[in-house]
Formats: C-alpha cells, structure tokens, sequence
C-alpha cells in the first residue's frame, strides 16, 4: 500500500490509463478516472469499472470517475495518458478545474504536447514520463497487463516525489534526471517503426522480410543520427540501430497504435513522432528527406 495520499485524475482511458487506474484503485491510490463525455461516463457505470487482466486475474475493479463535461473539485494532480493530437483539446476541457501550479504528468507516445499545454496554462508544472510496460485493451474498459516494463519520470524539481506516488503495485516509476534522453530514444524507435508499418500494413516484424521498408527503416534511423550532435543530450544515440532492430523483432507480431489508426480511420499520432522530429531537424538546418516523405504520405491517408 502506497504511502502518499495525493488524489490522482488520469485523464484517457486507454491501455496505458486503464492500467494505471486499475493498479492504483487496488493498492488504495486515491485516483479518479476522467472520461470525455457525460455519454461515456454513463457507458463506464454500465459496464461497473475496468475489467481488468493483471497477472494472469481477471477482475471487475470499481473505479471513481468523472466526465470531462461536468464540473468537480479542484484538480492538483493529472496523470495524461491520452493519444497526443487529443491532448491539447482534453486538457482545455478541465482547464478550470485545473488548479493553478498544479503537476501534470505526460505519459503518452510522441512529443510536443508540453509545449501546447504551456501554451495554453503557462502556470502548469509539466513532467514528462516514458513506460515500457505491455498493456492492451480487449474492449472498452478492459485491460490486460501484457508484459512488465519499466517507467522513467522527470522534467522538474519534483520528479522524486510524483514517481514515489504513481508507483503503485507492480508498477515501479523512477526519477530520472536524464528523462530527455530516453524520451529522444523512444521517438527515433517510434518513428522507424509507427509510419513504415503504418503504410505499409504490416506488423512490426514484416519490416525485416521486406527490402524497401527495411531500407526505408535504416534511412530513417541514419538521418537521426545526423541530428544528434545538435541535440547536446550526450551519448543519447548511441546503439540506437541495433536497439530498433531488436525490438522490432521481439515485437514481431505487434500491430503498431499508428496501424490500427491508420485502419480505423482515427487520427494518428504522426505529428507528435515523425513531424515533431523533422520540426526540429528543421531548426538545426538539416534536412531529412526519407522521415520527410512518410510525414507526408502519412498525413495524405484519411482521416489524417
């Protein structure tokens, strides 16, 4: 049982935030879940909470939750769990509820979306945090802790404590001083993986079997490394080739996010991966033409 007694909202009830919410309802975190609509909300009281899998045991945990359309008590803590093109328009919808300084943890793919949301509420304390755990989820409101992985949070001077209070259960989150650095890693890997598979319909795995995307996928990674010296995050780069492929191939059957949006219609998260990476390159001067061209061959796909 956790020992800090912060009241935590998570805010997107996706894998990631249905797996935080599932763990910190049952090792007595005080959290409540933030859904987008009062129609959602009362789709969440139908279905009685989160069925959740978490080692190998389905259960059906009740969890406190809220919508994002109706008022409520003042919000000090937010967990941010939802896909990054939705996250400027969710946090604008709690905006007032929003205390002022209040601590706001980014725990999502991509980056830019701090920038917007000190945009927009420059008074916020923005923390960036970056997780390896497996979760998916079979339906709404389930999830299925899928493998366990490790959890980095940092960005500012309370990084120590906001980690000891979203450690919950098996999910161990450690400062880290150096977050930029894993959080750079983790975009490259995104964006040698997300797009390629994305166009070309495929799960993680099949990149190696194919020539052009294999070619396509050390492209981009070669045109990261040009960029590194620029970034002055020290050896932030180093063995990142061989890291891309291994995880490509101990993920071989995964459909990436961006794939399964790509299918389904939904926007996708290309701007907050692919074009975050050539919006900086561009304010180093340096040009890369192959992260480039899927930029733009992703953002010509419907519905993006």
């Amino acid at each position: 049982m956790t020992s800090h007694r912060s009241h935590w909202h998570i805010l997107g009830a996706g894998a990631i935030g249905s797996l935080w919410a599932s763990y910190a309802v049952k090792h007595d975190l005080p959290t409540t879940l933030l859904l987008r609509s009062d129609e959602r909300l009362s789709q969440f009281k139908m279905a009685g909470g989160i069925l959740a899998t978490l080692a190998g045991s389905a259960e059906l945990l009740p969890l406190a939750a809220e919508s994002c359309e109706q008022n409520g008590p003042p919000i000090a803590r937010l967990l941010l769990t939802t896909k990054a093109p939705d996250s400027l328009s969710a946090v604008a919808s709690i905006s007032p509820r929003l205390a002022s300084g209040a601590c706001v943890v980014l725990l999502q793919n991509g980056l830019g979306v701090r920038e917007e949301l000190l945009k927009l509420r420059p008074d916020l304390q923005c923390y960036h945090a970056v997780t390896t755990e497996g979760a998916f989820r079979p339906a709404p409101f389930q999830v299925v802790h899928a493998g366990r992985g490790r959890t980095l949070l940092g960005g500012g001077s309370n990084d120590k404590a906001l980690a000891r209070e979203l450690s919950v259960g098996p999910l161990v989150v450690t400062p880290d001083p150096n977050i930029e650095q894993a959080l750079w890693r983790k975009l490259i890997i995104n964006c040698a993986i997300n797009p390629l598979t994305a166009l070309y319909r495929c799960r993680n795995g099949e990149l190696l079997d194919n020539p052009q995307a294999l070619q396509q996928l050390h492209g981009v990674i070669d045109e990261a490394l040009c960029l590194a010296p620029h970034l002055q995050l020290g050896d932030v780069f180093d063995g990142l080739r061989e890291q891309v492929l291994d995880v490509v191939a101990n993920t071989a059957l995964n459909r990436s996010s961006m794939l399964q949006d790509i299918e389904s219609g939904r926007r996708s998260e290309i701007d907050y991966i692919t074009g975050y990476l050539c919006r900086v390159a561009e304010q180093h001067g340096i040009a890369m033409p192959i992260n480039r061209q899927l930029l733009e061959q992703l953002k010509a796909l419907p519905g993006q």
